[in-house]
């Protein structure tokens, strides 16, 4: 109850005290001088005909203050609809909003995923791609050096054409392959490889033109290991057999050692170079 409900209220109660007291005084007044009651019933009529005018004016204005506070009870109910509805409005908007939003973080997360699991699934893909490349490559060592242990290196070369040796470091070239088991021997190059570790015998024939001297020497690598010497006898020929113990890897060939002299070897199969691996 609001106050203009409880001052109406206290205003009813005052008036009707009031009224109240009134006919206790009409009462006492008529027990007391019958006289009275043609004046009292006068001023009775009077004030009934006033209090209805009253109550007439009291009860239409009662009636408009109900009316007044509908309107005002209407009004502000619509304006709080309207309020409530502006609010659902915007919580609706925002709710969609923040929909959108999730959506579209849902799709970034769901694209990104899908990026991160194609790298993922490509770099595997390459790691397991190496990894078989790497396994191939061990197997292919293990079965090249299986087959290196097994091959037992040889060769025998001999000089096509005659050559002149004018330099110290030419070496000579013992183009005409015979044998070549393992492929030690380059024959475009006079240098044997080896293949494996172990024990190798080689052997070279010099054979001198017009019986001149020819100078020459076995090198391992890059050390001289051992000299050879034709001599300057008509039709002469020199020979060197030696044993060497060879990593692999270790090269081996013979070349030229006097300096500043222009010295022939006789080719036609007349000069050789060999070698062989005994053993481990």
């Amino acid at each position: 109850m609001n106050l203009w409900e409880e001052s109406f209220s206290s205003s009813i109660e005052n008036k009707m005290k009031v009224y109240a007291d009134k006919m206790k005084l009409w009462e006492e007044s008529i027990s007391s001088s019958l006289d009275k009651v043609v004046e009292q019933k006068k001023k009775t009529e009077t004030f009934v005909e006033s209090h209805l005018q009253d109550q007439t004016r009291f009860k239409e204005s009662f009636l408009e203050t109900i009316d007044n506070f509908k309107l005002q009870s209407e009004n502000k109910t619509e304006m709080y609809e309207r309020k409530m509805n502006t609010l659902l409005d915007s919580f609706s908007s925002k709710i969609q909003e923040l929909s959108e939003a999730e959506r579209k973080i849902e799709n970034t997360m769901q694209a990104s995923l899908h990026q991160e699991q194609n790298r993922f699934n490509a770099s595997f893909d390459k790691i397991v791609e190496l990894s078989n490349r790497f396994n191939t490559s061990l197997q292919e060592i293990a079965l090249k050096e299986k087959k290196d242990k097994q091959i037992r290196p040889a060769f025998f070369s001999t000089l096509s054409k005659s050559v002149a040796l004018s330099n110290s470091n030419k070496v000579l070239i013992f183009e005409g392959v015979k044998v070549n088991r393992g492929g030690g021997y380059d024959p475009s190059t006079g240098i044997f490889t080896a293949k494996r570790d172990g024990l190798y015998h080689f052997s070279c024939v010099i054979y001198g033109d017009s019986g001149k001297d020819v100078g020459y020497q076995l090198n391992k690598n890059d050390s001289l290991y051992v000299k050879g010497y034709s001599n300057n006898g008509p039709h002469d020929a020199s020979s060197i057999s030696v044993l060497v113990e060879l990593k692999k890897g270790d090269r081996v060939y013979i070349k030229h050692r006097h300096s500043g002299q222009t010295e022939a070897v006789i080719g036609n199969d007349h000069s050789s170079f060999a070698g062989y691996f005994l053993q481990d």
